[in-house]
């Protein structure tokens, strides 16, 4: 066997995470959600998916998928600030689009830890700045887009 070849029986199909389990993971998932619902809503909600490993000295495997079930990446450790990096590689990977982007510098932003430890979307652009929480994303867009996405949650409520 090949450092380039894999046994078959090795390679598993992911599974849907169960999230009643892990409060803290639904709510990261629920903010990253509502940020692509914001900002790129024809990706559509996240779910959160496991490929187990039958290794014990390997971890399994969290990856953030798109509806369809595609994704690429994942994280070992699954803790809520990771769930919205892994949601930004499924779509740059996948869909081949940046996301989220600054509205400022029109450059992509990153997942990192606020000044309280709480995850924000950072701009690294000029000299760097916060651009809001993750699952804020709606604040951050342009008055007439966020009417327009007020009005849309409305009809869906009610």
């Amino acid at each position: 066997m090949s450092l380039f070849s894999y046994r078959r029986d090795f390679v598993r199909d992911p599974r849907p995470v169960d999230l009643t389990a892990r409060p803290d993971l639904a709510a990261a998932l629920d903010a990253v959600n509502r940020d692509l619902a914001a900002t790129l809503p024809e990706a559509g909600p996240m779910r959160l998916m496991c490929t187990p490993s039958d290794d014990e000295d390997i971890p399994d495997q969290f990856h953030a998928a798109l509806p369809d079930g595609r994704w690429h990446g994942g994280v070992t450790h699954p803790a809520a600030p990771g769930i919205a990096e892994a949601a930004q590689e499924t779509v740059q990977a996948v869909l081949w689009q940046v996301w989220p982007v600054c509205p400022e510098h029109r450059t992509g932003v990153h997942e990192d830890a606020g000044t309280d430890e709480r995850p924000v979307w950072w701009c690294r652009a000029g000299e760097g700045h916060e651009l809001c929480e993750v699952g804020e994303l709606a604040q951050t867009l342009p008055g007439r887009q966020r009417r327009a996405l007020r009005r849309k949650e409305r009809r869906r409520e009610g």
